[in-house]
C-alpha cells in the first residue's frame, strides 16, 4: 500500500471516528431533552439510533484491522494511531450505550410519575434545592446540568482528537473532575431523599418515589461514565501525538 493510499485510508478512518463521536453527542443531547420534557417518542428514537452507533464502531474496527494487516511494517504515529483507534471507538460506543440506557430508564419511569416529591432533610442540600428540603424538580435540574457538562467534555475530547492536540487532551482529561463533582452533588441529594425517617412520609404519600429515585441514580451514573470514557480517549490522544502514556504536563 503506497503512502498516498495509506494517507487517504487514514483520513477516511478519521472521518468515521469523528462521525461516531458526533452521533454519540447527538444521542446524549436527545436523551437529555427526553429526560427534561418526558418525551417518550424521543427516548425511542435514541434507543433505535444506538444500532447505527454500534454499526459504525464495527466498521471502524474492521477498517483499522484491515490497515494494520495490509500496511506492514508500520511505525511511529501511524501505528500508535491505529492501535489506539480500537480503544477510542470502544469508549465512544459505550457512551452511546449509556445514552440508550438513559432513554430506556425514561421509558421505565413513565408509569411511575408522581406530582413531584419534596422531602425535608437535615442539613443543606447541594443540588439547588432550598435549605432543608429536596425536590425532584431540583434533582432533575441537577441531572440536566450534569449531562450538559458531560457533553461539553465529549465535544472537547472530539475536537482534541480531530486536531491531534495533546495539550487540549490533557486539559479535558482534568475536566472530568467537574463532571465527577456534579455527579456527586446529584447523588448526594438522591440518596438523602431516601435516607432516614424523613423518607417515610414521602413513601406513604407516594409509593412510587423510591423507584423513581433509583432510576434517576442510574441515569446519573451513566452520565458520569461519559466523563470517564472521555478521559480514556484523551489518554489515547496524548499517546498518539506524543508517544507518552503519562497525563502529567511535560516540563517546559
Amino acid at each position: 500500500m503506497s503512502r498516498t493510499i495509506l494517507d487517504r485510508e487514514l483520513r477516511e478512518l478519521d472521518n468515521q471516528i469523528v462521525r461516531l463521536g458526533s452521533l454519540v453527542d447527538k444521542a446524549l443531547e436527545a436523551a437529555l431533552e427526553a429526560l427534561e420534557t418526558g418525551d417518550l417518542a424521543k427516548s425511542g428514537i435514541v434507543i433505535e439510533g444506538d444500532e447505527l452507533i454500534d454499526s459504525l464502531r464495527t466498521s471502524s474496527e474492521e477498517h483499522t484491522i484491515r490497515l494494520l494487516t495490509m500496511q506492514q511494517p508500520l511505525g511511529g504515529q501511524d501505528l500508535r494511531y491505529l492501535t489506539s483507534v480500537l480503544s477510542i471507538v470502544g469508549d465512544l460506543e459505550r457512551m452511546g450505550d449509556g445514552a440508550a440506557g438513559i432513554a430506556q430508564n425514561i421509558l421505565r419511569m413513565a408509569p411511575l410519575r408522581g406530582n413531584g416529591t419534596t422531602i425535608a432533610v437535615e442539613g443543606t442540600p447541594v443540588s439547588g434545592s432550598s435549605a432543608k428540603e429536596i425536590t425532584e424538580a431540583a434533582v432533575l435540574h441537577g441531572l440536566i446540568e450534569l449531562g450538559n457538562e458531560a457533553r461539553r467534555v465529549l465535544q472537547g475530547t472530539m475536537k482534541a482528537f480531530a486536531d491531534r492536540d495533546g495539550k487540549a487532551a490533557r486539559y479535558i482529561w482534568q475536566e472530568d473532575d467537574v463532571v465527577d463533582v456534579r455527579y456527586h452533588l446529584v447523588r448526594h441529594d438522591l440518596m438523602a431523599m431516601m435516607a432516614g425517617a424523613h423518607a417515610i412520609p414521602a413513601l406513604q404519600s407516594d409509593s412510587l418515589v423510591l423507584q423513581r429515585v433509583t432510576y434517576l441514580l442510574w441515569i446519573a451514573h451513566k452520565l458520569e461514565r461519559v466523563g470517564d470514557h472521555c478521559s480514556n480517549i484523551c489518554e489515547r490522544i496524548v499517546f498518539i501525538v506524543e508517544g507518552e502514556k503519562s497525563m502529567q504536563q511535560p516540563a517546559e
